[in-house]
């Protein structure tokens, strides 16, 4: 069976950008790696930024969800949808004025917040195991530990292309207990 190390992203391939970056920088960075060349053109694209801070050691993930809501502040407070919607999110607030500059004083510290557990996985974890994680989790990544080191990405697409390929009877390899 596969482990989770075979198919994580090394972080020195994913794309990441320091602590010290704004909210404009990481911005920039995702939009490079979803639409720039690739050296593995068969590889999926980034989704998200890893943030690494001075000493190099990686400390949390921004994705595209994340630098959104960093534009917006009131994206952090909770509300009743069926309730507040007209309220608290009229089509015409200003969420766009000022935009270019809110963007360049957000700093990515400040977006980032606390990975749980659940949003991990040990390097050695099996593969059905990442898979039950983030279904369970509703996860498009998770970020691969190694005594307690963040060393890589583990990417729901590349899950989903080695499960996908198990289903072709021709290629599938047969179950270790």
């Amino acid at each position: 069976m596969r482990i989770v190390k075979d198919l994580m992203v090394p972080l020195e391939e994913y794309t990441r950008v320091p602590d010290t970056a704004s909210l404009y920088d990481a911005a920039k960075a995702l939009e490079k790696a979803m639409v720039g060349p690739l050296a593995d053109p068969s590889r999926p694209r980034d989704r998200a930024v890893l943030v690494q801070a001075s000493d190099g050691r990686v400390v949390g993930k921004l994705s595209q969800w994340y630098i959104l809501r960093g534009l917006e502040p009131r994206y952090s407070r909770s509300f009743d949808p069926l309730v507040m919607v007209d309220e608290y999110f009229s089509w015409t607030h200003p969420m766009f004025a000022n935009l270019a500059e809110k963007s360049h004083t957000i700093s990515v510290r400040d977006l980032l917040r606390d990975h749980t557990s659940a949003e991990t996985i040990e390097e050695d974890a099996p593969l059905d195991q990442a898979a039950h994680q983030m279904v369970h989790g509703n996860f498009l990544s998770l970020l691969v530990m190694r005594d307690k080191n963040i060393v890589g990405i583990l990417r729901l697409s590349d899950v989903f292309k080695t499960i996908t390929a198990m289903l072709d009877p021709v290629k599938a390899q047969p179950i270790s207990a």
